[in-house]
């Protein structure tokens, strides 16, 4: 499969990375980005190709399968829908058979069927929601395939996105709002935690420096202990705590403060906004 990344940003410089590292030949990376500065940058570093437009990369491209990887703007992706639906409409019925192409949005917000009525009819589309950690391949993203998806067509995506990290599937497009609230928007919960724990240590006489380590080795340790499943979280905790000691003493707080319900009405809010978002990126 040939694949072409609209926008050179950093979660699609991410993405070809792992392309490349993970086998795929550099002529088959081709980005299109109107930031020519961003375009060049990306071209310089993979060693991959650049397409100045839809219809320009048809002439450069041999007619065969394509995957298009939307990673701009939620704004920008209706006009780009609309451009590669003229410039495809223009090709013959053999080659559009030929190129049968598989949209892979990682655009926040804009749902598949949105995108659907603004591409050429029948258009396979797969809709992810990555997280900020999948820059360093530790990610972790929810996809969402249209019935138009092949089985192979959905293997391409998931092995595209399995270069970022963790990926999973899920069969109702509406349950990507609840993977939004959850690590869609979850890195910015543990920073959060990780900000004011640093704070807090500093107000127990801590220097900045060592108050910032603590609080994110220990987040780190934390995670890569729960991440071997060998134990639940809750029995982590519990391991941890023992009956009248210090941590026992500061999870008291955290329940006598609603920590539990502030943690479900965040997510909700967070969920009920991914929902606003995709009505108004919506076709009217």
């Amino acid at each position: 499969m040939q694949w072409v990344f609209i926008g050179a940003g950093n979660m699609a410089s991410s993405l070809i990375g792992g392309l490349i590292n993970n086998g795929a030949a550099a002529d088959s990376v081709t980005v299109i980005d109107p930031n020519s500065e961003a375009c060049a940058r990306v071209v310089e570093r993979f060693g991959i190709q650049s397409a100045a437009s839809f219809a320009a990369l048809f002439e450069a491209l041999p007619a065969e399968p394509l995957g298009l990887v939307i990673a701009v703007k939620p704004h920008i992706v209706e006009p780009v829908c609309r451009d590669f639906a003229a410039a495809f409409g223009k090709l013959d019925a053999q080659a559009q058979e030929q190129i049968a192409p598989l949209f892979v949005s990682v655009a926040a917000g804009v749902r598949a069927s949105s995108m659907q009525a603004w591409l050429p009819s029948g258009t396979a589309v797969v809709r992810c929601m990555p997280n900020t950690p999948a820059l360093l391949g530790l990610g972790v993203t929810g996809l969402f395939a249209s019935n138009e998806c092949s089985e192979q067509q959905c293997s391409q995506a998931s092995a595209l996105l399995d270069t970022a990290g963790v990926t999973l599937w899920v069969e109702k497009e509406s349950m990507l709002d609840a993977v939004t609230a959850v690590s869609g928007s979850g890195p910015a919960y543990f920073f959060y935690l990780i900000e004011h724990m640093s704070a807090a240590a500093q107000a127990l006489g801590l220097d900045a420096e060592s108050a910032e380590t603590l609080a994110i080795e220990t987040a780190f340790g934390a995670a890569s202990m729960a991440r071997t499943r060998e134990l639940p979280p809750g029995q982590l905790r519990e391991n941890v705590t023992s009956k009248g000691g210090t941590t026992a003493a500061a999870l008291e707080v955290f329940d006598a403060q609603g920590t539990p319900a502030i943690v479900r009405e965040a997510m909700q809010a967070a969920h009920d906004r991914a929902v606003e978002l995709g009505d108004q990126l919506a076709p009217k």
